[in-house]
This record gives structure tokens, sequence and C-alpha cells, in this order.
């Protein structure tokens, strides 16, 4: 160790240099010899700088190589300046490429395509050059290399390797390109064609030969260096390091004291309880705990050990690390171990090790903690899972990972998933950590900043942590915090334990093709929402993506499972699902962003518009906000194989010109505002994904026609697009075309069939679509149509018919067919049957202005796939649809749309599947068959999984209907009673024929628009129309039995009832609305309510006066009363007389009070003044509603008064200050007066219609109003 100081800097041959000044530590650094790299450093033992200063200043970016440095304090606060990672993680992963090259040259030589003998010669000498160092690569991305030269030789090998894959994709397609002429006349034509062209094929070849040499002898010259490095073994000689699964991984253990540990409690609580939990079949039960590296799992399964109910509860504890290496026998001599303190048994193998274990084990109630499993083998786990399920009934075995495919192997009956810490434990953590008291960082506005920190750390305990760490040298200044919450969370220099090479070793464990899959991930801003699919077309287009041997597996499957082994890892996050369980869109956690942009190194590069961030010469893959960069940033960018516009608005106009860049494979170009794009394109002959989506051009250049190996084109949501270039069709190599939303779109190109190779075509919502192309049947791959648009007679010789449609076996996931009125059921054929087309969501359109009852006998011959989980009508003309909709066992979702001739709907109650149902604009729609056996009693799981029921527009509509059944006398006098009741109503109407739906509290219910419609949601009933004789049976009910609120069954969202069968004590909200047939409403009805909390009457044109002392008497829990659109009703009068009923003393608990549409209220009712507790009053629509009275100031408890539409003159006396009534309203806080005095026009005063002409909630002031 030695001291240095500014005066004299001897060159530095210490791994541990002292500093006693400010110096910029590379000036010493210049004489050092890379061998002996510096491990700490120490700040001086004086308690300030030499120089004079207090604060010392370190600088270490012209260090050349300094590998994890500790800075050590003596006595004066310091500060360090780093401008890049103190231990760079750049991965290289050259397998894809060398697998892209070798593919490149077998199907070279084997076509045989005029090549001359000096090309083929030096492709099959370049075969023999990249066999020879695949195998080393292959190696080398299995270790974690960490020796700079290592690093270095694979970085030159990375460019020569790039370059080799662009010059044999050019000459592959090429050979595409050209055209192919067997023989004969034609052939020799066709040969002196060439030979008199530009593109000599003589010329051609000898410059391809040239090219080929150079880059062979290119990879010969770096090759010649790679006998200096072995991979062999795992010793001190091995060059290219470790294998990943022999990393070192620290030792975890139980007792392990933690000092700051903060949030948990209620992870600890719910982990404790599954643990005595008793109620398990197997003796021995496994519970996993899963997340990404930081979170704390192993904190938590410690802090649940060392619980005290844990220590009562189970006889034997034990806990073993098992961390990378899962050797079965290895992990049983650690619990035996455990059990026996003090003792080796290293010796321990076979028979006696499996005796010894069950010694320790059988027969006893044991907790096992396996601490950091990585095992995804389930046949190792079954292997040690057959000598622990011994124990005695109760014993657990606790897991933490980090993978659910960790957990699959283990089949346990659930698993903990653990979550990020919220904001404030986050907060808490943070500055516990950076040892910052409260009063530091509050009064110096640091709380904002922080929390903007914590942001990179999405809760993650282990990432606080080391942020926190690295906060305590900080001053307490808006400054320094600033500065550190502007760098990149990997940018930091970390210590082994910290939370950036933490995650590594997740990264680490990850195949190959996983890894650069997932380091591609990073071209995306944080937070930004993936489309799962548009990724995987991005892997492909990349060439990450391999096929699985002679399988036919498409490759979108097989990066469907690469993206799900990515996510079972916890690699990603937040994902959100289609109603059908398909993955449509995820995130990544800002950590695991960082770890992508840091594995990524130069080869993955982010520029946002700051342009601070310049293109690296190594630089394949760039993402960009700012679409101006696709102008001028990127000059020298020849060999990007990836261009992304990450942006999704752009208000500026530029012209699309990327000519420039010959090597790339994906150009995603989204909403960018382009008018024209550029005829160059099409010399872009690597590209195989474009996506112009949502881009407003009109035209696409016929030059496109030249992008042979383009496999997906994206052109959704492009609204001004009108036609598609003839030249499309020759694309040959197009997998997925996504028409999507290009509602100009009239046609599809007529030789569109002869792209075989098409597996995806979308043409959903492309609403000026008026026909498919004849032929589409011989697209025999397609998996994805969209829309099928049934032609006009007028163009059938152009447009395909449904026939063909059969014909698309393959198809998967959605299709919607327009335009059925076009069809006639004579014109299917006798074999025609989608019935084979295995769906997932299936649309069936017809223009409801032209259907009629005709479509029943279309209907019936479009029965779909048993497995079909979606399915919408639309327009269909018949009376009832086909009964084989209630056979659709996986139907997930169901809606019906502007049937207007429909009147009942078949069963759907017994569809076990069944979430979401959608009803709207069925204009004559009546009843909904049940299911039910042949005595018409129901069954008990009606809609077991119903989650969001939507009613709209359906004027007729009155519920479900059940078979009329002849029914026994019964002997019980009160069910004779009931039953003489239930004749009675029969007798008068066929409504007893309809059940009333009781809906449970786990479903979403929106009913808008329908009339006739009763219904109960959990305590809340809705009563409409025939109020007078369902408020007879209800009030029958509680007479006759006075029974508790119906309960419905566990299994059923929907629990169908007669009336009879309903009690009304214990509901808690009361709709009663679009009631025709009554002028008052009983006073009995609320002495039956006494847990009512909410009670709305509306819609209800001859109610003249409802008994609110009743009300108010008798709903003493009443919380919320709403009156509207009653235009006979009269509040002002004809209840003073009932003022004396008013119990005295008697505190009522309303709260919310409305008056809508009541347009004969002149003044507030007296009553309103004995409410004490009202805090919410609004009026709204009540037009002869003059002034507010007197005793109103007595409202003191009133916080909020909304006067909406009611007149100039209530207006004009609510005046701040100045008005009549303000005296009265003035202690109110908050009150709004709508319309203010500037809407008072004339057009307004004139409006005389029932709605508010305006909105009814303004901007809400302190003691004042808007109409000032």
């Amino acid at each position: 160790m030695i001291s240095l100081d500014d005066a004299n800097l001897p060159p530095v041959r210490t791994e541990s240099p002292v500093l006693n000044t400010c110096i910029n530590i590379g000036s010493f650094f210049q004489e050092r010899s890379d061998a002996n790299p510096i491990k700490y450093i120490f700040l001086g033992g004086s308690k300030q700088c030499a120089c004079g200063c207090t604060h010392f200043g370190l600088s270490v970016s012209a260090v050349p190589i300094l590998f994890r440095v500790k800075v050590f304090l003596c006595h004066a606060p310091f500060s360090i300046s780093l401008s890049r990672p103190i231990e760079t993680m750049a991965d290289l992963i050259l397998g894809s490429i060398v697998d892209s090259i070798t593919e490149h040259l077998v199907s070279l030589i084997a076509q045989e395509i005029g090549l001359t003998c000096g090309v083929q010669r030096e492709l099959e000498k370049l075969q023999d050059t990249v066999s020879a160092i695949a195998a080393l690569l292959r190696e080398a991305e299995k270790r974690r290399i960490e020796a700079e030269d290592v690093k270095d030789w694979l970085q030159k090998l990375k460019v020569v390797v790039y370059d080799a894959d662009d010059l044999l994709d050019d000459f592959s397609t090429e050979a595409l390109r050209r055209p192919r002429v067997v023989g004969g006349v034609k052939r020799v034509l066709n040969e002196v064609r060439i030979f008199l062209s530009s593109s000599n094929q003589l010329v051609y070849a000898s410059t391809m030969a040239h090219r080929v040499k150079e880059i062979r002898e290119r990879i010969d010259a770096i090759n010649s260096d790679r006998s200096a490095y072995k991979a062999e073994g795992n010793d001190g000689n091995n060059t290219l390091g470790n294998l990943v699964e022999n990393q070192p991984r620290p030792e975890t253990h139980p007792y392990k004291h933690e000092r700051y540990v903060v949030g948990r409690d209620e992870d600890i609580k719910e982990v404790i309880e599954f643990l005595l939990n008793p109620d398990f079949e197997e003796n021995v039960s496994i519970l996993p705990i899963v997340g990404i590296g930081g979170l704390g799992k192993t904190t938590l399964a410690r802090q649940v050990f060392n619980n005290d109910s844990i220590k009562e509860y189970f006889s034997v504890k034990l806990w073993v690390c098992v961390s990378t290496n899962f050797d079965a026998e290895e992990i049983m001599r650690k619990i035996v171990r455990e059990s026996t303190p003090g003792r080796e048994h290293r010796d321990l193998k076979g028979a006696e090790l499996t005796k010894k274990l069950g010694e320790e084990l059988d027969g006893k109630k044991f907790l096992l903690v396996l601490d950091d499993v990585w095992n995804e083998n389930r046949s190792t786990w079954l292997e040690l899972e057959g000598f622990l399920m011994n124990g005695a009934k109760g014993s657990k075995i606790l897991v933490t990972t980090r993978h659910l495919k960790v957990v699959k192997t283990m089949t346990p009956p659930t698993y903990y998933e653990l979550r990020g810490l919220p904001e404030d434990q986050s907060l808490d953590l943070l500055m516990r950590m950076a040892g910052k008291q409260e009063y530091e960082w509050k009064t110096q506005n640091l709380e904002e900043i922080a929390k903007e920190i914590l942001k990179k750390c999405g809760g993650v305990p282990l990432a606080i942590r080391t942020i926190g760490r690295l906060l305590v040298s900080l001053r307490n200044t808006e400054e320094d915090w600033l500065s550190f919450k502007n760098k990149e969370l990997s940018r930091i220099n970390q210590e082994e334990g910290d939370i950036m090479p933490s995650l590594k070793i997740s990264y680490d464990f990850l195949p190959s093709h996983l890894k650069q899959c997932f380091a591609y991930c990073c071209l995306f801003p944080k937070d930004y929402e993936l489309d799962t699919s548009e990724l995987i077309h991005l892997w492909m287009a990349q060439g990450f993506i391999k096929p699985l041997g002679n399988r036919k597996t498409q490759l979108e499957e097989v990066g469907h499972d690469y993206f799900m082994e990515l996510l079972s890892r916890s690699f990603f996050q937040d994902i959100e699902e289609d109603d059908y369980g398909n993955i449509v869109g995820c995130k990544m956690h800002d950590l695991m962003h960082d770890l992508a942009q840091s594995v990524a190194g130069d080869n993955c590069i982010t520029i946002d518009s700051s342009h601070e961030k310049k293109l690296p010469q190594g630089a394949r893959h760039v993402s960009t906000d700012d679409p101006f960069a696709l102008k001028s940033r990127f000059e020298g960018g020849k060999r990007l194989r990836s261009l992304l516009l990450t942006s999704k608005t752009s208000h500026t106009d530029i012209y699309l010109d990327v000519s420039c860049f010959r090597s790339l494979r994906a150009l995603r170009i989204q909403y960018a505002q382009v008018s024209e794009i550029s005829g160059s394109i099409g010399k872009l002959k690597h590209l195989r994904s474009l996506d112009l989506s949502g881009i407003y051009f009109q035209y696409l250049p016929n030059s496109i026609s030249r992008l042979c190996n383009l496999e997906t084109l994206n052109l959704r949501g492009c609204q001004w697009l009108e036609r598609l270039p003839r030249g499309l069709t020759k694309l040959v190599n197009l997998r997925q075309l996504n028409l999507r939303g290009c509602r100009r779109l009239e046609r599809l190109p007529r030789g569109l069939t002869k792209l075989v190779n098409l597996r995806q075509l979308d043409v959903s919502e492309c609403d000026g679509l008026t026909h498919m192309p004849r032929g589409i049947g011989k697209l025999t791959n397609l998996q994805m149509l969209g829309k099928f648009a049934v032609g006009k007679d007028s163009i059938r010789d152009a447009a395909a018919g449904l026939n063909e449609l059969s014909k698309l076996t393959g198809l998967r996931k959605e299709l919607t067919i327009e335009w059925f009125e076009r069809s006639v059921p004579s014109g299917l054929e006798a074999s025609f049957s989608i019935e084979k087309l295995a769906l997932q969501r299936l649309v069936l359109r017809w223009n409801p202005l032209r259907a009629t009852e005709a479509d029943a006998e279309v209907l019936k011959r479009f029965r779909p796939h048993p497995d079909l989980k979606g399915l919408m009508i639309e327009g269909y003309g018949g009376v009832q649809p086909s009964s084989w909709i209630s056979q659709l066992h996986k139907l997930v979702r169901i809606e019906f749309w502007h049937c207007y001739n429909c009147v009942r709907l078949p069963p759907l109650d017994q569809l076990p599947s069944l979430k979401r149902i959608y009803l709207v604009g069925l204009m004559n729609l009546q009843r909904i068959e049940l299911s039910g056996n042949e005595s018409g009693t129901l069954q008990s799981n009606s809609f077991p999984s119903l989650e969001v029921i939507h009613l709209s527009d359906l004027p007729k509509f009155r519920g479900w209907e059940r078979r009329r059944r002849r029914r026994r006398r019964s002997s019980s006098r009160i069910e004779q009673e009931e039953e003489a009741i239930q004749e009675e109503v029969e007798e008068d109407d066929d409504d007893s024929l309809l059940m009333l739906p009781v809906f449970s509290d786990k479903v979403k219910v929106i009913i808008i628009g329908c009339p006739t419609f009763s219904y109960m949601h959990g305590q809340k009933l809705h009563l409409k129309k025939n109020l007078t004789r369902i408020i007879k049976q209800l009030l029958r009910n509680v007479t006759i039995r006075h029974a508790s609120a119906s309960s419905s069954s566990l299994s059923s969202r929907i629990t169908l009832i007669s009336l009879s069968s309903i009690s009304i004590l214990a509901l808690t909200c009361l709709t009663i609305s679009e009631v025709k047939d009554s002028e008052h409403l009983p006073v009995e009805l609320f002495q039956s309510l006494p847990s009512l909390q909410s009670l709305a009457i509306s819609r209800c044109p001859r109610l003249k006066a409802p008994p609110v002392w009743a009300i108010l008497r008798y709903l003493t829990a009443l919380e919320s009363l709403t009156i509207s659109l009653c235009p006979e009703l009269d509040l002002s009068t004809g209840e003073s007389g009932y003022q004396e009923d008013m119990p005295e003393g008697l505190a009522y608990k309303l709260r919310e009070l409305e008056f809508s549409g009541v347009e004969k209220m002149e003044t507030l009712p007296w009553w309103i003044q004995h409410l004490t507790n009202l805090e919410s009053l609004k009026i709204k629509i009540c037009r002869d509603l003059k002034a507010f009275p007197e005793w109103f100031p007595q409202l003191t408890s009133l916080k909020r008064l909304e006067i909406s539409n009611c007149g100039e003159e209530l207006r004009r006396r609510c005046r701040r200050d100045i008005g009549e009534d303000w005296p009265n309203i003035s202690h109110i806080p908050d009150i709004n007066v709508w319309p203010p005095e500037f809407w008072q026009t004339s057009i307004c005063r004139r409006y005389e219609g029932p709605f508010p002409l305006f909105p009814t909630s303004g901007v809400w002031l302190k003691s004042s109003f808007t109409a000032e």
C-alpha cells in the first residue's frame, strides 16, 4: 500500500492506493500494467484534502481497466464521478449468426444455381472455416467470460461474422431474385438476356468469389488466435471462464440478522397460514415462493422460519441452500448434516444416506426450506422428492425460486408470487439505508426526487438497498440527488451482492437463443407495452428463432415458446390477456430493462430526442423516439440490422428514405407523419420485417416487390391506403400481412393467392373491402384471416364464394364473415362446413336492414368448431338463433347485436366457461330460455363462470323463462297459501314464467334501456314496470314467513328465483323505475326494509306523492335518496300534515339527497330541515324552484350544494354576496351553480328539453360558485 499526492506521482504498483488529495486517477494509471488491476482505493488519513479543500472529488473516466473498485472513506467527505460502468456486462452471442451463415452456405452449395467453379470452391472453404469456429463459439456462450483479451477476440470475430452473414444473404437474395427457366429455347434466350444485361452472371460470380475469399481470409486471420484459448474444464487454465452452472453462489443461512426489513408483514402472514394449514391430502405439501432476484424471497423465508408459531408447530426445522447445482444426493447429505449438528457425514452415500435421512425425517412433522432452487428437470426433482414424502401429516417444504418453470417441476397445490414493495415502504427503506433522517429529506425537498429514483427500483428491496447505500455519501441537496437520479442503475458501480449482479445470474442461466431475444427488448423504452406478436416477428426477422428439427411446428409457434420461457423466468411482467387467455401484451420491469441494456452493450442502442447518445461503430440495432433521427442521425449506419421508431405520435412531416441502411432486417416506422414512401425502399433487399402501421399515405411504391426476403408487412391503421401494389404478389416469402383498419382499401390484389407461405392475413376493420379474391382457398397455410367479405352477385367471377372458406382448414384465432345477406343456403355445397376450422372467435354479420327470416337456414349451416371461445352475431333476421349455441361448452364470450327480429334466445345458463354476455339493440327480445329437466326445476349451477353481463336497448326484455309445470297439492298450510298466491298471479299474467335473476356480487352488471326488466344484484333490488303486483308479492313474503334474504348457490353467478322466494329484509339498495301503473308507493314497503341504505325513484310518470315521511321514519339506515324524472310529483305540499308524525330527536343518517327533473317542486320540502347529517344536496332541472327557505342555514353539516339548470331566478338569488339567498347558503364550503351567467344566452333560455343542455357538474369552488 502506498500514498499518492499531487507533488509526486510514482508509477502505481499496488492494488490498494491511498489518496490524500483531489487528483485525476487516470493520470497515474498511464504507466500501470493491466495485469495488476486496482481493487481498492483508500481515501487518506487526513480530515481534509492536502490541497486545502474539504471535499474529495474523484474522476475515474480515464481509468483503462478498473475492476470491482471499493472506496474506503477515512474522514473527509467525497464524491465519485462515473462516466462509464465499473464492470461492463455486455454479452457477445454469435450463435444465431453462425447458424444463419451455415444455412446460407448449405442452401447455396446444394442449389447449384449456376455457380462458377471459383465461387463454389470459395463457398466450400468458407463452410469449413465457419464449422471450425462454431464449436468454440457455442462453448463460449455457456460461460461467463471475464478475460479482456478473449472479449476483444470475440468482438473482432463478431464484426467479420456479421459481414459474412450480410454477404451470403446478398448471394441468396440474388439467387432468389433471378428468374429460373428449366430448359429448351427459353433457357437459351434467358441466358443471352442475362449476359447482355447489367447483371451479367459471370461478372457477378467473379465479384462474389472475391468477396467470399476476402471474408474467409479475415475469419482465418482471427481464427488463428483461437489456439490460445482453452475451453475444457473449469480450472484456472480455462481462458473462456467457468461454466455458468458452476459459478459460485453465496450460501444462505436461516439465522442471519437482517437490520433493514421493511414491510412483508402481510406476505409473512399468508405464508405462515399455508404452513400451519393441516387440510392437505398429502402428508408433505410444497409451497414455492416465486419472484425475480432481489425481491426478498430468502428474507421472507427466513422471517417465516424463525416465527414463534412455526417453532411450536413443527418438531423439526431444516434449512438447505440448494443454489444452481441441483444434486439430490448432496441435498440429502445437507439435510442429514442440518439434522445432526456437529457431524459432517461427508462419506454418506447410497443406501446408507437414504437410511440416515429416513431416521431423521420419517414420521416427524418437519419444515424444510429449500432456498435458491434453479432445477428445471422434473426427473431430478422426483429423485429427491421420493425421499421426503414420509414425514408426518402436516409437514411442509418451502421453496424459493426465481422461475415458474422450476415450480412446474414440483406440481405444488399452489405457489406464492412475491410482489414489490409499495411506494411508502420503498421510501422508508431507501431513507433508512441512506442514513437520512426525515427532517433532512423533507426540509430539502428531496422526497419527490427520491420517489423518482425509486421508480428505477420497482419496489425491489435489493435495488433499493443498493441505491440507498450509494446515497449515503451524497449531500442533502437537490443538485446532487438530481444528478444521481439521471444515471442508469446499470451504469452505477455495484458490488457482488447488489442488484444488477444478482439479476445477471438469471440472465447467465438462459440458453443462448433466449439471451439474444431478451437483450433485443432493450430497444423499446421503459414501461413500454410490448406487443407479443410484434416482438416474435422481430425476433424472426433477426434470425433468433430456429425451426425445431423435422417437426412441423411453425416459427411463430417456436417464437411463442421462447416468449413463454422468458415469462416463466420473470423477465417479463404485467401481462395483458384477451378474453380467451391469449397474451397480447406485457412489460419489462425497469430493472430487467437495465439488465437488457447492460448485456446488449453497443449492439443495441437507443437514441432519444436529446441526441446525447451517438451511434457506436459496433451498433447493429437502433431505436429512437425522434422522427428527425430518420433523416440525419445515422450516417455510417450501413451495418444496422434494426431501425425502430418507438414514438406513438409525430407531428413532423418527414420524407421516408432509408435506402442507406442496406443491411436492415427490421424497419419499424409507426405513427409517423409520412405522406409518401420513397421508392428507394426497394433497395433494402435484406429486409424481413417492415412495419408502417398508423401512417397516412395513399399508396405503397411498386418497388416493394423487390423485397423478396420480406416475411412481415404491417400496414395496420393506414386509413388512407386505397390500394396495394401489384408487385406485392411477388413477395413469395411473406408470412404475415396485416391490413387491419385500412378502411379505404376496397380490394386485394388478384395474384394474392400466389403467396402460398402466407400464414396471417388480417383484413379486420377494412370497411371498404367489397370481396375476397377468387382462389383464396388455395392459401392452405393461412392461420389468421380476420375477415371474409361475401361478394355481390355482380362480381361473382372475381369474388371468392363461401365454399372456399371451408378449404382453409388451418384457420385459427378469429374470423369475421360479413354481408351474410348475400348468401343463400342453396349456394352452399353439400359438404360445406366450418366446423373443422379450430377458430377461437367467430363473428357472423348481416346488414340488419336487409335481414330476413331466411337467415335462420344459413345460420344452421355455420355450426362452428366445438372449442369456439367467442361468438358474435350481428344483424341476424331470425326469430331465434340456432340451438347449437347451447352446445358450445367452451364459449367464454357471447354477443348479440341489432338482431331486430329476435324474440327469444336459446339457453346459455349451462355453458360452464361463459364469462361475458352482451345483448345490445335486440328491439323485440322478450325472453331467454333456461336449461332444465322435464319437471321444470332449475339446475343449481347456472352461469358458474359469469363475470360481466351487459344488457342495452332491450325495450321488451322481461327476463329468463321457465316452463309452466303441473303442481301437486301440498299438505302444508303455508305451502298451500303460497301456491294459491302464485296461481292467482299466473292467472293475471304470464310473468310467473319469468324468473327474477339474482346476480352475484362477483358479476359486473350493466343494464341500460331495459324498462321492463327487474333484477337483483347482491342485496340491491331493481324493480321496473308492473310495480303493484310485484310489491304485493314481496309484502306477502314478509307476512308469511319473514325469511332471511335469499342466498345464491356457491357455484352460480346468477341465481334465478321466483318472486315468492325473495325476502326484502336484508336489502341494502332499492331502485324503482319505469313504473307507469302507480300514483303512490305503499308505506308497508318501507316498513319492511330495515337494512336499506340507498333508495332511487326514477321515471315514474304517474307518481304524485311518495310518503317521504315514511321513508325517513322507517328507513333508519338510509344514507342516499334520489328522486328523478317524475313530472307529476309535487314535494312542496301535501305532506305538511305529517310533521307531527316525525319522531323528535331521531338522528337521520341520510347524507346524500338529489332531486332531478321534479318540475313541480316550487320550494324545498319541509322535512329536509331535520336531516342533521346531510352532506350533499343536488338539485337539477327543477325550473319552478325559485328560492331557498329561511330554515336552510340549519343544515350545518352540508358540505356541497349543486344547482343545475334550475332557472335564472334561482341562479340570480344565489349570486355571491349580493343575491337574496346568499346568506342562507354562504356557510357551505363547496357551491356549484350551473350554468354560470355567461351561459345564459337566448338560445339556452329557450331550451325546454327534459335533460340538461350543459354538463351537470362545474368547477367546485371554496365558498364561491361559477356563476359570478
